[in-house]
């Protein structure tokens, strides 16, 4: 029963958070207009960008693969691992984050792969995309400096006025943090199964040193954020006022886009308009068409997750568990 209402309590909050972002994304918003922008654009764009969308779906799962296999599980293939890749980004929709403990299920059902072991390679995987925004966010500093410190200095305009709340928040955090680690030091100590639980964790965790197709894991990953970088800037086509951005301006939206989708809101709503339509200003581009692209960006991008995570997910009901014995068995 505590858990249930953790859980609704953080579902809660999280819709309420993106509310009240969305408010202020909107609120200077000609809604008029902004429907009016429904009837210029040009949808071929759009339907281009979410079939791209299936190349970064693919590259994951095959660079996901390429983490799992030297742990024990060489009968992983893409395909199965692409349809528990799809159906993770479909339970992101319902709960931020839910999506990695999903798509983890959905191995342990196709593939026996232990959830522990895959969970420790997701946690990899997102260490090395966050590495790869930092990267992103060098090159954009490079090429935009100027807009860039501009949007960090309007998205974070309050944060003065946050510094003593900011600090107690950190404490809080530092202190629940280190109990934390001592009780699972505890439990790892004293509970069998939590510490074979932890050891697969470490285990897939450290998994990158175990990686056999170095080249692959590297290529995966440039494909991935590529892609990533064409499904936002060909929709930037779609509308008369933004045809001309120019391609580092897709950098921008590629590195803001990124931000926003890191903060644990449900599915990006809210900080990702936030973001995007404040990005776009900084390009001329006004506030009602800036909101109006950032809806688009992000609803085609829902589109893609509803349409191939769902079909996923029925492919997968009829897809039996695979029968090969592990090697770890």
């Amino acid at each position: 029963m505590l858990k249930k209402a953790i859980s609704v309590i953080k579902y809660v909050l999280t819709l309420g958070l993106a509310g009240v972002l969305l408010y202020f994304a909107f609120r200077n918003v000609d809604l008029e207009e902004f429907w009016a922008k429904a009837s210029e654009v040009d949808y071929t764009w759009v339907i281009l960008s979410i079939i791209l969308s299936l190349v970064s779906y693919y590259a994951r799962a095959y660079r996901w693969n390429i983490l799992m296999k030297p742990l024990g599980y060489p009968q992983l293939n893409s395909f199965r691992t692409l349809l528990a890749v799809l159906v993770g980004y479909l339970a992101n929709l319902a709960f931020p984050r839910l999506g990695e403990i999903t798509r983890c299920g959905m191995m342990k059902r196709s593939d026996d792969v232990h959830v522990s072991t895959s969970l420790g390679t997701v946690i990899s995987e997102r260490i090395i995309d966050m590495f790869t925004l930092l990267f992103l966010i060098a090159v954009a500093l490079v090429m935009e400096y100027d807009r860039f410190i501009a949007l960090l200095q309007d998205v974070f305009s309050g944060l003065g006025d946050a510094t003593d709340l900011a600090w107690k928040a950190a404490l809080v955090l530092g202190v629940g943090g280190i109990l934390g680690l001592l009780l699972l030091y505890f439990l790892y100590q004293k509970v069998e199964k939590v510490r074979d639980f932890l050891n697969e964790l470490i285990r897939g965790l450290l998994s990158l040193k175990e990686v056999q197709n170095v080249s692959g894991f590297i290529l995966s990953t440039v494909v991935l954020w590529v892609t990533y970088y064409f499904m936002s800037y060909l929709i930037v086509f779609s509308i008369p006022e933004t045809a001309d951005l120019p391609w580092s301006a897709g950098v921008m939206l590629l590195v803001s886009g990124g931000i926003a989708l890191a903060i644990p809101v449900q599915g990006g709503i809210g900080t990702y308009h936030a973001l995007i339509s404040s990005m776009l200003v900084l390009y001329a581009v006004e506030r009602t068409t800036g909101v109006f692209l950032a809806t688009l960006l992000h609803t085609s991008q829902i589109v893609a997750v509803a349409v191939f995570g769902g079909v996923a997910l029925i492919i997968s009901l009829f897809i039996n568990k695979h029968k090969e014995k592990n090697a770890t068995k």
